[in-house]
């Protein structure tokens, strides 16, 4: 049985993704855009008021170096500024994050900063479950702090979503998530060639009715979604594996963007990694045991649950 579903997968062709919104400045760049470009962006086009709002989450925790290149390239999103804002999470830092954030959102009036201190609890989920419901944005994303983010992200991730009043049924898009230091050492090569099979993997799983699964950086999701779920899990190890299960066991499909994707810094030493990577497969298996009645009655459906078999 799990020959046949290999070769289901491996043989399988994904769908080709939706046709991304025209760029904002489409208006100043016509000029130099090519004649396809140009037809692509005419396309795409719709009205501003139409662009679902999208509110963008990071929670942070001491991390300085980074926090401020993240803020400064989600400012330069090609999207419309007031269909979209910006909250990061300060986790209880112990070096420079809280000055850098409260610096930053002086300059921004779309960035919102919110201080959490040494008695708050639940971790990762902890932090967004305090943040989400404050947000107004129909789709929430997540990154980390050292993401790197494409200015024209949003325009490719948005046309995913499919119109939930007209029974649309997903819940969730993760982008591909590639390592931005691939180039370092032999374990970021590693982790960067791990990354490709794991989209390609990932693609061919959704296209045969599999069941897609988040990656935490640059995962997006409806707000209709999120709260069907209660938010994330705090008694999990591995938020984005449990939301996974939980879109799922509500009937929510999961997405996955190729490309643009969203960079982020691999680690660099062996030790280093194998903690990460007990720590996450600790958190794979958490939650089956956590959702196992469920699974147990076949709430998936059977193509996703064979799947996950």
């Amino acid at each position: 049985i799990m020959a046949v579903h290999a070769l289901r997968v491996i043989l399988a062709k994904p769908k080709k993704p939706p046709v991304p919104l025209r760029s904002v400045n489409a208006a100043v760049n016509t000029s130099v855009q090519s004649a396809a470009v140009a037809q692509e962006s005419a396309t795409a086009a719709i009205s501003q008021t139409e662009w679902p709002y999208v509110s963008l989450l990071v929670a942070a925790k001491n991390e300085a170096q980074v926090i401020e290149t993240l803020v400064e390239s989600l400012q330069q999103l090609d999207y419309p500024a007031d269909r979209y804002d910006l909250w990061f999470i300060n986790d209880n830092s112990t070096d420079e994050t809280p000055q850098i954030l409260d610096c930053l959102a002086q300059r921004y009036p779309n960035l919102n900063v919110i201080h959490r201190g040494p008695d708050a609890k639940g971790g990762k989920s902890g932090a967004l479950n305090l943040v989400w419901p404050k947000t107004k944005g129909e789709l929430i994303a997540v990154f980390d702090a050292d993401a790197q983010v494409s200015p024209d992200l949003l325009r490719y991730v948005v046309p995913m979503f499919d119109p939930a009043q007209k029974g649309g049924s997903t819940g969730a898009v993760q982008v591909r998530k590639a390592i931005a230091n691939a180039d370092t050492n032999f374990w970021t090569r590693g982790q960067k060639a791990e990354m490709a099979l794991d989209c390609y993997m990932q693609q061919r799983r959704i296209s045969v009715g599999g069941s897609g699964e988040l990656r935490g950086n640059g995962q997006f999701v409806r707000r209709q979604a999120i709260a069907q779920c209660g938010g994330w899990n705090e008694e999990t190890i591995t938020d984005d594996l449990d939301l996974t299960i939980q879109l799922h066991l509500k009937q929510w499909d999961i997405g996955l963007l190729f490309t643009p994707a969203v960079g982020e810094e691999g680690v660099t030493g062996a030790i280093a990694l194998w903690h990460q990577r007990n720590r996450w497969a600790e958190g794979g298996f958490q939650r089956y045991l956590d959702y196992w009645r469920q699974l147990a009655k076949n709430r998936l459906g059977w193509q996703k649950s064979l799947d996950m078999l």
